[in-house]
């Protein structure tokens, strides 16, 4: 999501109290700031993972200005996440109409992969990498090759990630997805290799450190494969695993 610059959070720390007062003698407030300072608290929100704090914020945002656009792309996200698909479809719909652009295009392409319309996603993903202005063109090919490959079309989802990795090599979700597909292929050669290139760009999640677990056994180096383990229960407690546990789980 775009940031607003954090001088609208000070505006809404400082007027939150008496938002009238910063109007002047008259009484009015600037609706177009008040919306902006509510958004860009919304969006501190959703970083946190704060998701009712975030929707009461847009909320006030479009009560001010109901076309703001950073408050409707954040509506669209938190119902997302909410599970109210209806609505953050009409939000995401309301967005492309006021500001079309790659980011949204990206961003409205994951969540109608995730709703299972894979056609409409992969359209908006490349009209997303398309856009020569836009920087996360990798981001939004990574993102169709995730949306292909679990779609069952890992043979045009490899075609996504290469092409992801081609325009940023260190692109993480192409990385760990390459290494997920090889590993499923059988070819765990090369998913250490995109494994291990994972792990030395970003701090590799519980999720992708038990993949590298399984792909180490698979290569018969249950030392490697302890290390990773290791890792991975070290981030995830809830779900530890021992090195027995994860060698049964393969049979």
């Amino acid at each position: 999501m775009t940031r607003v610059p954090r001088a609208g959070v000070w505006l809404v720390m400082l007027c939150g109290l008496a938002l009238a007062g910063c109007a002047g003698h008259e009484n009015v407030v600037d609706k177009g700031r008040a919306a902006d300072a509510n958004a860009s608290l919304g969006a501190d929100f959703l970083r946190k993972n704060d998701n009712e704090q975030a929707l009461s914020r847009y909320k006030r945002a479009l009560g001010y200005d109901r076309n703001n656009v950073s408050a409707n792309w954040g509506m669209a996200i938190v119902n997302d996440r909410l599970g109210e698909t209806e609505e953050a479809s009409r939000f995401y719909k309301k967005t492309l109409d006021l500001q079309p652009g790659p980011a949204i295009y990206n961003s409205y392409g994951v969540f109608l992969c995730k709703q299972g319309d894979t056609d409409s996603a992969i359209k908006y993903f490349k009209r997303a990498a398309n856009d020569p202005r836009y920087a996360g063109s990798a981001d939004a090919l990574a993102n169709a090759g995730l949306c292909l490959h679990r779609a069952g079309q890992p043979a045009v989802a490899e075609r996504y990630y290469r092409d992801a990795l081609a325009a940023n090599d260190s692109q993480l979700t192409a990385l760990t997805d390459m290494a997920r597909l090889k590993y499923e292929q059988g070819d765990f050669l090369r998913a250490r290799a995109f494994i291990e290139r994972a792990d030395s760009v970003a701090k590799l999640d519980a999720e992708q450190l038990l993949l590298g677990a399984r792909i180490e056994l698979a290569l018969n180096d249950s030392d490697a494969a302890g290390a990773y383990l290791e890792r991975h229960n070290a981030a995830e407690p809830s779900a530890s695993l021992s090195l027995r546990q994860l060698e049964q789980s393969r049979r």
